[in-house]
């Protein structure tokens, strides 16, 4: 990449990072209904101008049935249940397990799409990462790090990415529509469900005070960290390629933990550090970002005949069908 993708690269991993502190800050006056809708809507709003701008327009009708179905895995369910597990865990432990969503993804690919065939990598990958992800949780605490229910919702989230880059990947992709438009579409439609829902099971009487920081929060979560976020990725797609674009999920668990002990204060114990680099070393394990070990000769010498194969076997794969990289581009774009 050249230093201007790499800028955005960083702003991108920094917007979704600090997501999770101000979906902590908003909830102070939202209930979690009510601030996915709202992140919803300041962010439909921001990619719809950009379409606009661009002189883009919204695909045609017949997909937006899948597109609708689309927006309930990867923005109405998880967004709702982020701020869920927020009410109930620490912001540098939903970063992290954030984290772990192209993991579950790789999992639901390969059971889902036939071009995603499970290799020795990534079940490899896939278990070391549920390890890690163990490890993070620390099912042994029982204090500073809130309530296992309120990480499962956090894990649940996770998982509702995963099942929404598998469904967009069958029914959506093959349609060919440029990315920018699929997103303002997915955003449109999650707003007005969860709108919807939100009408007719809470209401909109908020349940904190409506003062200047949770405003503040609401506003830049829907216009930052979903909006202008989803734009940055388009654009890293579009030069980089979808395998690069979704390194990005590397770095969002790092920019969580700083976020949230710096601005919020939050304990930091060595589960999170350390099951988060797990996590992250197995992704990258898995996506063939690292080698795996080179086998020994079968009569346990590694001779000189032995050494290009070897050399061979603990390289980096050859880059993955355009099946894998839509799939980890699709989780990068869906995961803020």
């Amino acid at each position: 990449m050249n230093p201007v993708n790499w800028a955005r690269f960083g702003l991108l991993a920094a917007l979704w990072g600090c997501s999770f502190a101000f979906i902590k800050v908003s909830l102070d006056a939202f209930a979690p209904l009510q601030l996915a809708f709202g992140r919803l809507l300041v962010g439909a709003l921001v990619v719809a101008l950009i379409l606009t701008v661009t002189k883009g327009s919204f695909p045609q009708r017949a997909v937006w049935g899948h597109i609708a179905v689309a927006s309930v895995f990867g923005n109405v369910v998880p967004f709702t249940l982020f701020a869920v597990g927020e009410q109930h865990t620490t912001a540098t432990i939903a970063g992290v397990i954030q984290g772990a969503t192209p993991l579950v993804t790789l999992g639901l690919a390969a059971v889902a799409i036939r071009t995603e065939k499970p290799t020795a990598r990534k079940v490899t990958g896939l278990v070391i990462g549920f390890v890690g992800l163990i490890v993070v949780v620390g099912p042994w605490r029982t204090h500073g790090f809130g309530s296992i229910g309120g990480q499962l919702a956090c894990v649940g989230a996770a998982v509702s990415y995963a099942v929404s880059f598998v469904y967009l990947r069958r029914f959506i992709a093959p349609y060919k529509i440029p990315a920018l438009a699929v997103t303002a579409a997915q955003l449109t439609c999650a707003m007005v469900i969860t709108g919807l829902i939100t009408t007719f099971s809470i209401g909109w009487d908020l349940p904190g005070e409506l003062t200047a920081g949770p405003l503040l929060s609401l506003l830049v979560l829907g216009g930052a960290s979903t909006g202008i976020a989803f734009v940055l990725m388009n654009r890293l797609i579009a030069d980089a390629g979808p395998t690069t674009a979704s390194g990005v999920n590397y770095l969002v668990p790092v920019f969580s933990v700083a976020v949230g002990a710096v601005a919020l204060g939050e304990s930091i114990t060595w589960n999170v550090p350390v099951g988060g680099a797990v996590v992250i070393a197995a992704l990258a394990l898995a996506e063939g970002r690292l080698p795996l070990p080179a086998r020994r000769g079968a009569d346990g010498e590694a001779g000189a005949s032995a050494a290009a194969p070897a050399a061979a076997a603990s390289a980096p794969p050859a880059p993955a069908p355009a099946a894998s990289d839509r799939a980890q581009g699709a989780v990068a774009r869906e995961a803020c």
